[in-house]
């Protein structure tokens, strides 16, 4: 059974080393090394306080034993900027659990769709639910070209 909660503050290095973990050990699946590198250097220490401090609502899914296996973050407009689950905790429905937590966020707000720009690895997972593809995009920075998925869900 996991529980999602609110995010807190003093868990920002739990969450940032959930974040490199999952690309490392999940998203390389799907990245070259040198993309991983450099979407991990992106989001540094200061990047990481710099969302926690924005309106983003970060949301975390824990353990009976108060363990964070997972974590989304979304605005009030209805944008889901992140969504990773630890590698050891994949296709358990944490995913499924977190992206309820957000939807029900976005609608508390007034929210009618909501929008993410997901990583090829997310693809699948967004697609079944619900989500329908938008387009493709091509984002560039370190001497690297990456592609993610604009996808839209209406609420």
């Amino acid at each position: 059974m996991y529980r999602i909660r609110n995010a807190e503050n003093k868990e920002l290095a739990v969450l940032t080393r959930l974040f490199q973990e999952t690309l490392l050990r999940v998203n390389s699946r799907d990245y070259t090394p040198q993309q991983i590198e450099a979407w991990g250097r992106k989001a540094d220490k200061s990047r990481w306080e710099e969302l926690f401090a924005s309106s983003l609502q970060f949301m975390v899914a824990e353990t009976e034993d108060q363990k964070i296996v997972g974590f989304t973050s979304i605005n009030s407009q209805g944008y889901l900027h992140s969504m990773f689950v630890d590698y050891r905790y994949q296709r358990q429905g944490i995913a499924r659990l977190l992206l309820t937590k957000a939807e029900e966020y976005a609608r508390r707000y007034g929210a009618t769709v909501l929008s993410a720009e997901v990583s090829i690895t997310a693809l699948p997972f967004f697609e079944k639910q619900g989500f329908c593809l938008k387009r493709e995009n091509k984002v560039s920075f370190e001497n690297t070209t990456m592609i993610n998925y604009t996808m839209e869900k209406q609420l």
